[in-house]
């Protein structure tokens, strides 16, 4: 079989990375050839990151790019779309898959149907366009169960695919019992720093009760009152050795529609690394953590402040509750686990049915 992966960004970009490239050589395991194809090129993220727009003719390149590889598509088993093929455009080449009888897969990790709900004017034919794309899928990866829902009620063949992590890779480190200084970790994107940013009360209230220092990496750190801060670069090389660094890893989100399609990646990096985590209770978070066992839920400062204070007044308690995060991902949430069912996925796709394990109202169980 021959799979033509058409993705949003190179393994540069964390999406595709966790959603398609760790998982190619399961594929070639099972014998599966590949293509891929990524709409931007390596250094299209860290220059949105630094807020350079895309210059016309960058853009021109890379579309004319992609429509010149989806010329070859009917060449190919399967089609794999990883959330949309052209974002903020109509849906015509997904139409002109299905037309010519391709068969496509749709990756979804993101609420990427709010970008269109309540189009006006010329852009109004996109309001539907989402509901229109996952319809026409031989098959729907759905990142958590609230993407799950969202696809199957626009009548796709949807079935929930977790974001998973290698565990090989992300390992818990030497024992942090008695290191100073304790940290409060974060790792993310300038994009998604804004979450962080919120915390600021409710840190400074932690620190005047236990001082820690706060790391963050991938972004800029928060001028806190009375917090030591410190931020690192983010280096595919230094990843691991960042997360095991830390004693406590935080994951807010914002309470709205957004985060109801978030996939918790940082929560299950922490967890795989050995990190007792807090985490708000959105996305695909409360699938994940057991409140009080291998993390902790927080709505609003008190509880933010009390629950980061709590782990950083208690090795015992980190250390437990780091230890059952860590056993949550090795059973439910590995690469190890994900992988050869991802290789099933993509063989069932091809021959028009669902997964062996995924009938018309189940779904892959984590």
């Amino acid at each position: 079989m021959r799979v033509l992966f058409l993705t949003k960004y190179t393994a540069t970009g964390p999406s595709s990375r966790y959603r398609v490239v760790q998982f190619l050589p399961f594929l070639e395991a099972r014998g599966i050839t590949w293509d891929l194809h990524a709409l931007h090129g390596d250094g299209y993220l860290e220059a949105r990151y630094a807020r350079h727009r895309p210059s016309p003719v960058y853009l021109a390149r890379r579309a004319a790019s992609r429509v010149a590889v989806l010329s070859r598509a009917p060449r190919y088993d399967l089609v794999f779309i990883q959330k949309e093929l052209f974002p903020h455009a109509l849906d015509l080449p997904e139409w002109l898959l299905r037309r010519v009888g391709a068969r496509y897969v749709v990756d979804l990790d993101d609420a990427i149907h709010l970008f269109y709900e309540g189009a006006r004017g010329w852009r109004r034919p996109l309001r539907g366009k989402m509901a229109r794309v996952l319809s026409g899928a031989s098959l729907v990866l759905a990142g958590n169960r609230h993407l799950e829902a969202y696809a199957r009620g626009r009548g796709a063949r949807a079935v929930h695919f977790p974001t998973v992590v290698d565990t090989a890779r992300f390992q818990p480190g030497p024992p942090r019992v008695g290191a100073q200084p304790l940290v409060v970790g974060w790792m993310g994107t300038p994009e998604t720093a804004p979450y962080l940013y919120t915390l600021a009360p409710a840190l400074e209230a932690a620190a005047r009760r236990v001082p820690f220092l706060l790391r963050v990496v991938g972004a800029e750190a928060p001028a806190l009152r009375g917090v030591a801060v410190e931020a690192r670069p983010w280096r595919v090389a230094d990843e691991v050795g960042d997360l095991q660094s830390m004693d406590v890893g935080l994951m807010p989100l914002a309470d709205d529609p957004w985060s109801m399609g978030k996939c918790s990646l940082k929560l299950l990096q922490y967890m795989s690394a050995g990190v007792s985590a807090v985490t708000s209770p959105l996305g695909s978070a409360p699938d994940i953590v057991s409140d009080g066992e291998n993390g902790f839920f927080a709505r609003g400062d008190d509880e933010w402040a009390d629950r980061v204070t709590l782990l950083a007044s208690s090795p015992d308690l980190r250390r437990a509750m780091a230890e059952r995060a860590r056993r949550t991902v090795e059973a439910r949430y590995s690469l190890a686990v994900w992988g050869p069912r991802f290789a099933d996925a993509l063989l069932a796709a091809a021959e028009g049915r669902l997964p062996a394990d995924a009938g018309p109202h189940a779904a892959y169980s984590a």
